[in-house]
């Protein structure tokens, strides 16, 4: 069904020998991988410092890419003609994970056509209509943790944004159904981080050591999962499934612009896809969130004053807004995102063959001084003054242009949403010492999870 609405194919450009790009470091691949899993904003204003912009840099997953980090040349790469510059491509290792459907894997009209029928789920009404609930998941999160003891706060957003989306996005109302996919689906996630930060360098079977294999027969599991709910939901028939508010419920009863619905392998690949990028980020947004806050109570404070007088799903709090804003700053979840030019391209004064690899340094831009004055302090009130102090292409936690995460609005209004639910709770730091930051797959998180401890209330 639908499939012959859409050719997810696009021929990748030959990439360009290491000596037709700009300099950069030239350690091996795995090395440059170490490095930045250890230190990942050391490491990459290091580089930026040494090498200037733009600059080139090796992943085992990702190859080699040409790295800009300025508001003014990063526009021209996010905003340029999606039919030379391709995000699909870019993220070419993704598709062994996600799919061949996948919404990060397609380009042109393929991923527009895509992109249409996943954007209404995400906006508006349909956002405020799920408030209540996404508070109700987090209270009683919070309620289940131990009065007194040390808690690690990531893996507990992530069984809590996990929890969202097997509510928000599955719909799941089977609680052995939901139960399997909680034991599921973090291994699978696991597993799919380490494939892609590695690659296939290192990231093989070898002998007893089978992580390739661990992945498939973890996606197997959960695919079959996947699959029974979608033929479930079509059994329902079309009155029911427009009665139902859950995404995928909407994408069901969904057709592409030639009347043709959806078929099971583009619905299954969307809603891995909503997993992988919606769970494990948000997750570590929200960790991310209650670090800083409580490492600056002036913010704290304000934030728990806010959170006392109002509803914890009423959103529409311009300070809280700001304090995401300036997590997702100074912490951004994804700190490159990628293009694949198919033709040669001018970017400022830096001409680059047809296909080069071109990055996009969010985690560098975000701390440059230049564009935000004092990047290393927290400081939600830069973003109160509203979007004008920051240069267009300034602050792109979740990319930019067509590109733009489809899922941006939603991950900020659960993080808002949420995180006025924990500023209420009575939690404090266990470790005072600062959080170390560690790349795993595409994301940045906190290398000792948040430690924190609940007090009586």
């Amino acid at each position: 069904m639908g499939t012959t609405a859409l050719d997810p194919t696009i021929p990748l450009p030959a990439a360009p020998p290491r000596d037709a790009l700009p300099p950069g470091p030239r350690a091996h691949s795995v090395l440059q991988a170490l490095r930045m899993h250890r230190d990942p904003l050391g490491y990459a204003l290091a580089v930026h410092r040494r090498w200037g912009e733009p600059f080139t840099m090796s992943s085992p997953g990702f190859g080699t890419s040409v790295m800009f980090s300025s508001p003014e040349l990063i526009g021209p790469i996010v905003a340029g003609d999606p039919d030379v510059f391709h995000a699909g491509l870019a993220n070419r290792p993704l598709r062994p994970i996600l799919g061949r459907w996948s919404l990060l894997t397609l380009d042109r009209s393929p991923h527009m056509r895509q992109r249409k029928l996943l954007l209404p789920p995400f906006h508006g009404e349909r956002l405020r209509a799920y408030a209540d609930l996404i508070a109700e998941l987090a209270e009683r999160e919070v309620a289940s943790w131990p009065v007194g003891r040390r808690i690690a706060l990531q893996p507990r957003m992530e069984a809590l944004t996990l929890d969202v989306i097997l509510h928000v996005v599955f719909g799941i109302a089977d609680e052995q159904r939901r139960d399997e996919l909680r034991r599921l689906l973090p291994p699978l996630v696991s597993s799919a981080r380490r494939l892609v930060f590695w690659g296939a360098v290192v990231h093989r079977d070898v002998g007893p050591v089978r992580p390739r294999e661990t992945f498939h027969a973890r996606r197997a599991a959960v695919d079959a999962l996947l699959y029974a709910e979608i033929a479930e939901r079509r059994a329902l028939g079309d009155e029911q499934l427009a009665r139902r508010s859950d995404i995928l419920s909407m994408l069901v009863h969904a057709t592409h612009e030639d009347g043709t619905p959806m078929g099971d392998e583009e619905i299954h690949d969307e809603l891995l896809t909503l997993v992988m990028a919606g769970h494990e980020t948000t997750a570590t947004a929200l960790a991310w969130a209650v670090d800083l806050l409580h490492r600056n109570p002036e913010v704290l404070a304000r934030v728990r004053a806010g959170a006392a007088s109002r509803d914890v799903g009423a959103g529409d709090d311009p300070y809280v807004d700001a304090v995401c804003k300036e997590v997702l700053r100074i912490r951004p979840v994804v700190p490159v995102v990628g293009r694949v030019a198919s033709e040669p391209v001018t970017i400022g004064d830096h001409e680059l063959p047809a296909g080069v690899e071109l990055a996009v340094g969010i985690l560098i831009t975000h701390h440059r001084p230049d564009v935000f004055p004092e990047p290393d302090r927290f400081r939600p009130e830069r973003f109160l003054a509203g979007d004008s102090q920051v240069p267009s292409y300034g602050w792109l936690p979740f990319g930019g242009g067509v590109r733009r995460c489809i899922g941006a609005s939603f991950a900020q209004f659960e993080l808002a949403t949420v995180l006025r639910v924990l500023a209420r709770a009575p939690l404090r730091l266990a470790v005072r010492r600062p959080e170390p930051i560690r790349a795993t797959g595409v994301t940045l998180v906190p290398a000792r999870g948040v430690r924190l401890v609940r007090d009586a209330a």
